[in-house]
Parts: structure tokens; C-alpha cells; sequence
């Protein structure tokens, strides 16, 4: 009678143990021939367990030599490693089958034993558990998944393609049929270029941080008729396979409103451009028809309002030359406004040795509702500067400043300066009720600054009433 250990497990009870458990059992020597073959290897392979002990491990499965198991085996044996073989990268490593015959699912543990007699050398055990049921809820849970997925993908307006990171085309929606001319079947394994012609390279070079978001590309029908559009990418990896999937919009539609938008806002620039012109040379045509009676005036009264009249005419006349040659037509950009103003008053003199101009500006661009107004202020300032400005070298000076959120516009002159009773509000003089009126129509304050010589007048006017975007940071 052979003695053992009294809470040793009979043979018999391991063997019934062995064949009770519900994963597939197998022992390899360090040749690889089966010591142990449970009874659920046996089922799943159809060998019987006298049959499988003492043959080879790859006699009994062939189609083993050289894959990823027999790589486990061999490491197993000679270095101890231990391994799991996933079903999800090796579905039916071991061509097992289930009782109704369908091939079994399934994932496979290998590892090492050592027995206790040196002179046996080592063991390896290899466990396999029957994840079929598992897979197959997998799979039906995946293709629900899949089954909404393209029920999404297949009813947007919008082609989505989906390739291989060569550009291999392996899946379209509807509307990328509809859109493109080519069936599912006909366009699958065909490259990108089919549909993208010369700008498929844009499918498959990596964005740089320039390239976020979508571009614009040129697609190609069936019918050989260019479609322009807008291409979104994403790159994806599944099971360690990449893929690109784009979302193509058709743009043509776009495009053409746009091209239309183009062409009319060119033809109201034009017409705007004409419209300045035709002001600007109206307002010309009544200055000389002035000038002209101004050369059969002899009273010195009526030749100096005469006078005043075609200044303030040709004041305005300057704005509309302004925005005539230039590419805005709703803002005048004022120091260059003022300095043609002072050109123009220099030359009307006829004596540009008496009296100097000088403009101190700020660039500012004013919409044209405040710099016609202005314009008409600077040219009375300085007419009645000129005006009054006796026999003595006169100096004129024009100011713009911004300041604590006001435009700040300023007419200085080294004059005779004011009367001592004068007041904004007493003055009878046209001039400067002009000036006054003016300042008010457009939101400003106008007042008279200490001079020491000569007169200095400023009208304040807010940045938001000036129609001028506060400063960054203000």
C-alpha cells in the first residue's frame, strides 16, 4: 500500500477534479510532449486522452509551429515567462472545436511548473478557457453599435469616407455615392485620389498646428466634373491598425454666393469711387462759377463772403477727394485730410510768405459725418486766423490728440488774438456760429484756451461720439 501525506488528495479524486473543471488542461516536458491531457482537451480536439499523452505537442496541433503559442511554449520552458494569449489578437489559435462544431473562441494562459526532481527538468502548463459565448455578445454588441453608427453616418448630408493610412478607400456613406458617382463596392480598395485627384496628398499628410480644423480642397466626380470642398480629418487606431476618417462638405454653393458677394461688393466700391468723384467735381464746378463772380465783385464785404463760401465748398470738396482715392469710403484718415486742407488754403492765398500752416496729428481714421464737420471748423478757424492776422509773419497750428477718451482737435495761431469782451456766445460773427453749430452737431464742446499770443480754440469731442474705437488696454 503506497503511503502519502494524510491531507493529500487521491489521484483518483485529481483526476475527477481535473476533468470537472470547465477550462482545457495540458502538460508539456521540456521536449514538449503531452504528460497531462484533460478530458476537455480531449472533447475539444476529438483525441482521447491515450492518444495525446507521449505525442508532441505540435504533432497534435500543426498549425501551432511557429506562432505566437509556440513562441510562449519555448520562452516558458527556458526562461520561466509567463503569457496570456487574448482571444482578441488570436481568435482560434489552437483549431479547437465545441460540441455543435462551431470553432471555438478562445484565449490560452502558458507558464512554467517546476516539479520537485531536478533530473525531470521543467514543465509547462497551458491553460485554455472557451470564450465563445463572451466573443459572440462581443461581436452582436458590436455590430448594434456599428448598425447605429452607420445609420447616423448614412443619412448625413454631408460624404464621409473612411481609408487605410496608405488612402486606401475602405468605406463611404450614402451621400459620399450620392456626391461622387461611385457604389460602395466600385470605390472600396481604390486610393483617395479617385475622389480627390491632385489634392489627395492633403488626405494623407499629418496636420501641422496650421492646419486645424478643416480646409478647403478640390473633389473629383465620376463624371469628371470638379466639386469644391471642405475636408475635416480625423486619424484613429483600432487593434493597432490606423485609420482616416473625413468628413467632405460640397462648398460649390458657397463658393459661387461668395463670388457673387465679391462682385457686387467690387461694383459698389466702383460706384461709391464714381459717386466721390462726381461730389467731388460738382462741388469744383460751383467753386469756380463762385470764382468767377468773385472777379466782378467790387465790394470788399461781398468779395470776402464770396470768398468764405468757396473755401468751405472746396473744404468739403476735399473729403470726397479723399475717399475717392482711396479704398475706404466710410472713414477719411484726418491728419492727411487736414494737411491737404492747408494746401489748398496756402494756395488760395496766393501769399504763402505771410502765414505758415503746420498740422500736429494723431493718425486717426473719422468717419466721414465727423471729419466733413471738422474739415468745415479748421477751414473757418483758420480762414479768420489768416483773415485777421495782420501785417506780421502769421503762424497757424492744427492739433489732433487723443486724451483720456476724447479726440481732442485743436486751432492755434500767433495772431492779434481776441478781443477782451469776447465770448462764444455773444459773437455775431458768421464764422463762428458756424464753428459753434458745427462743434455741437457732432457731439463736441467748443471752447477758447488761454493764449499768451494770438487765439487758440478746441473742440473736445468723446471717442464714441467721434465714431473712434477706444485704444487696446484704454
Amino acid at each position: 500500500m503506497t503511503n502519502r501525506p494524510a491531507d493529500a488528495v487521491p489521484p483518483e479524486l485529481s483526476s475527477g477534479i481535473l476533468g470537472a473543471l470547465d477550462v482545457g488542461v495540458m502538460v508539456l516536458d521540456s521536449r514538449r510532449c503531452v504528460r497531462l491531457w484533460s478530458a476537455w482537451m480531449a472533447r475539444a480536439t476529438g483525441r482521447p486522452v491515450d492518444e495525446a499523452v507521449g505525442r508532441n505537442f505540435l504533432d497534435l496541433f500543426p498549425e501551432a509551429r511557429d506562432s505566437r503559442i509556440d513562441l510562449a511554449v519555448g520562452d516558458a520552458l527556458a526562461t520561466g515567462a509567463p503569457a496570456v494569449l487574448s482571444h482578441t489578437l488570436n481568435r482560434h489559435l489552437l483549431g479547437l472545436t465545441r460540441p455543435n462544431g462551431q470553432p471555438m473562441v478562445h484565449s490560452t494562459t502558458v507558464r512554467r511548473l517546476d516539479p520537485g526532481a531536478p533530473e525531470e527538468g521543467p514543465l509547462c502548463l497551458v491553460q485554455v478557457v472557451d470564450v465563445t459565448p463572451a466573443a459572440e455578445r462581443d461581436r452582436q454588441l458590436r455590430e448594434r453599435r456599428e448598425a447605429r453608427y452607420r445609420a447616423v453616418v448614412d443619412t448625413a448630408r454631408d460624404a464621409i469616407v473612411t481609408t487605410d493610412v496608405a488612402g486606401t478607400i475602405q468605406w463611404l456613406n450614402r451621400a459620399a455615392e450620392r456626391g461622387f458617382g461611385y457604389t460602395t463596392d466600385e470605390a472600396v480598395g481604390q486610393p483617395i485620389s479617385l475622389i480627390l485627384g491632385e489634392d489627395a496628398g492633403r488626405w494623407l499628410t499629418p496636420p501641422g498646428p496650421a492646419d486645424e480644423g478643416s480646409c478647403e480642397v478640390t473633389g473629383r466626380r465620376r463624371s469628371g466634373d470638379a466639386v469644391a470642398l471642405e475636408l475635416s480629418l480625423a486619424r484613429w487606431m483600432v487593434e493597432g491598425s490606423g485609420s482616416i476618417t473625413g468628413i467632405l462638405r460640397d462648398i460649390t454653393e458657397r463658393r459661387r454666393v461668395q463670388h457673387e458677394l465679391q462682385r457686387a461688393l467690387e461694383q459698389k466700391s466702383l460706384l461709391l469711387r464714381e459717386v466721390n468723384h462726381r461730389v467731388k467735381n460738382s462741388l469744383h464746378l460751383v467753386s469756380s462759377l463762385l470764382q468767377l463772380q468773385l472777379r466782378g465783385l467790387s465790394d470788399p464785404e461781398l468779395r470776402h463772403q464770396v470768398q468764405d463760401a468757396i473755401g468751405r465748398i472746396q473744404a468739403i470738396a476735399q473729403v470726397h477727394s479723399r475717399l475717392y482715392q482711396t479704398e475706404r469710403f466710410e472713414t477719411v484718415e484726418l491728419a492727411t485730410y487736414l494737411e491737404a486742407l492747408c494746401d489748398d488754403l496756402v494756395s488760395a492765398s496766393g501769399d504763402s510768405a505771410a502765414f505758415r500752416l503746420r498740422v500736429e496729428a494723431d493718425p486717426v481714421e473719422l468717419p466721414i459725418d465727423t471729419a466733413v464737420p471738422l474739415g468745415l471748423i479748421a477751414n473757418e478757424l483758420i480762414t479768420n486766423a489768416i483773415k485777421h492776422g495782420g501785417d506780421r509773419p502769421l503762424e497757424v497750428v492744427l492739433s489732433l490728440k487723443r486724451d483720456a477718451g476724447r479726440l481732442l482737435f485743436t486751432v492755434s495761431d500767433t495772431g492779434p488774438g481776441l478781443p477782451p469782451d469776447f465770448t462764444l456766445e455773444a459773437t455775431r460773427s458768421l464764422g463762428m456760429r458756424i464753428v459753434t453749430t458745427l462743434s455741437r452737431q457732432i457731439g463736441g464742446a467748443l471752447e477758447v484756451l488761454p493764449a499768451a499770443r494770438g487765439a487758440s480754440f478746441r473742440v473736445a469731442i468723446p471717442l464714441a461720439e467721434a465714431g473712434v474705437p477706444e485704444p487696446a488696454g484704454a
